[in-house]
């Protein structure tokens, strides 16, 4: 599968998703974040810590997310959610490894009320935060109007 982030005006991208099960689709204009688009901040962190099942996994078997909508129309757009039913765990617990690695990352607090738990471990979170620096610089480093691609 290929993830096309695509860096526009204002803080804002887009992106396009290929070659998976199911249509390609794509993600219209969305804001950045502080550093980088937060779907490839799951990009990163998945791949390093080889989560297959979470938010790229459920997209590469063809799995539907509010706001993506087919490049091309299609009848059909309703299956993707059998992929949400069957693995909604795993992409829950990929969110929260995933927001986790980044809260560490960033330099957001870790402890108190709310926060919770760490679900990785030392060594998770090390890998986890070498490739948000590997993919930090690669945006960094895409021009405005320029893209990221991704291969997953």
């Amino acid at each position: 599968m290929e993830i096309i982030f695509r860096k526009l005006a204002d803080n804002r991208h887009d992106l396009e998703v290929r070659d998976r099960r199911g249509p390609d689709v794509r993600l219209p204009g969305q804001t950045t974040g502080p550093s980088m688009p937060h779907d490839l901040v799951h990009a990163a962190v998945e791949s390093a810590l080889s989560i297959t099942d979470g938010f790229w996994g459920a997209m590469a078997q063809g799995a539907t997310f509010e706001g993506f909508e087919p490049l091309v129309p299609t009848r059909h757009r309703r299956s993707g959610m059998k992929v949400l039913r069957r693995g909604g765990d795993a992409v829950m617990r990929a969110e929260l490894c995933v927001n986790w690695a980044y809260r560490v990352w960033s330099g957001l607090s870790t402890e108190g009320r709310g926060v919770g738990r760490s679900p990785l471990d030392d060594r998770q979170v090390a890998l986890a935060c070498a490739a948000l620096d590997r993919a930090a610089e690669r945006w960094s480093g895409v021009a405005e109007g320029g893209s990221l691609t991704w291969r997953w």
